[in-house]
């Protein structure tokens, strides 16, 4: 037999190719559409609103203070002291800090030349001459800030010469916008439990 005696075969049907692949891609198209949509819609969702703030506390006032009391008892504890010994005669006798005592012998009242005044408290003249001053320059360092400083006369603070008493009371304002240090004059009458109690006039005179 001749080539050309041969029956041609017919070609291939690839209808039913073209279908499936259209099927997939049509699928494909549709799994693609979807996920965007969600997507979208997950983006245009509005975001969960804010947890609501905790209510206000409101403390009463004897609360408040007790707190307050308590926080400034806990600070004051935690500060070394210096302690100032003040003489009858009305003198700085020793610095105490750190658990060694520097003894002095400074004067903190003069003479006045006014009758009508007696006696005059020397830190009114001069700053150098302010007890907190006085031991911030004995102790070498550049402020009492990080101090308690108490300032314990010899006797009973109603017994002091008024111009030492008043005097030592401003010392004790002075030293805190002069040397950023906390003082208080302890009045070695009270009892042990008892607060000291600072006061800026003089006591009356009899």
């Amino acid at each position: 037999m001749t080539r050309r005696a041969r029956r041609r075969q017919p070609p291939p049907d690839l209808t039913s190719l073209f279908d499936v692949l259209f099927i997939v891609i049509f699928a494909a198209l549709i799994r693609a559409a979807a996920v965007q949509q969600a997507a979208a819609a997950q983006a245009a969702k509005p975001p969960a609103p804010p947890p609501p703030p905790p209510p206000p506390v409101k403390l009463e006032s004897s609360a408040l203070q007790a707190r307050a009391l308590a926080d400034l008892d806990k600070q004051l504890a935690g500060r070394p002291t210096i302690i100032l010994r003040i003489s009858d005669a009305g003198s700085l006798t020793a610095i105490e800090a750190a658990g060694n005592t520097l003894p002095l012998d400074t004067p903190l009242l003069e003479h006045s030349p006014d009758p009508d005044i007696g006696l005059a408290y020397l830190g009114d003249r001069s700053a150098e001459l302010r007890v907190c001053r006085v031991a911030a320059v004995h102790l070498n360092v550049p402020d009492l800030s990080r101090y308690l400083v108490i300032i314990a006369p010899a006797q009973h603070i109603a017994d002091l010469p008024e111009a030492l008493y008043g005097g030592l009371n401003r010392d004790v304002e002075r030293c805190l916008f002069e040397q950023k240090g906390l003082a208080v004059i302890v009045d070695p009458s009270l009892e042990p439990n008892a607060a000291p109690t600072v006061t800026s006039s003089p006591p009356s005179t009899p």
